[in-house]
């Protein structure tokens, strides 16, 4: 895919900031600011099968108790799993993806479940 260009306004302190990084880095500013939105960015589901992807976007509408709820496992999906996510273990990656969420929004997330969620 064709890399995008995109401008945008940023608050004079906050490019302050990431000049700052920049120069003390050796990076550009370039990088920093796109190292700043990959860690800053959604979880990612570029590796999750296609026909996967649609249940787990739509986690991103669920407010953060309910994200919560998916967690531990007491908000099931509104639909019966296929064939295919029973033996992938979908509903393991819906919690996951839903605890990735949670961090994501700024929630902390447990040191035990941290391996889990990075990648």
């Amino acid at each position: 895919m064709a890399d995008k260009k995109v401008q945008i306004k940023l608050p004079a302190d906050l490019y302050h900031d990431l000049q700052e990084v920049a120069d003390a880095s050796g990076w550009s500013l370039q990088e920093v600011v796109l190292q700043a939105i990959r860690s800053g960015a959604p979880p990612n589901l570029s590796k999750v099968p296609v026909d996967f992807r649609p249940e787990l976007v739509a986690l991103h509408k669920l407010n953060d108790l309910d994200l919560m709820k998916v967690v531990d496992g007491g908000l099931p999906m509104a639909g019966k799993l296929t064939a295919r996510q029973k033996k992938a273990d979908f509903d393991a990656l819906r919690r996951t993806y839903a605890l990735s969420l949670l961090k994501w929004r700024g929630h902390p997330v447990a040191t035990m479940f941290e391996g889990l969620i990075t990648g």
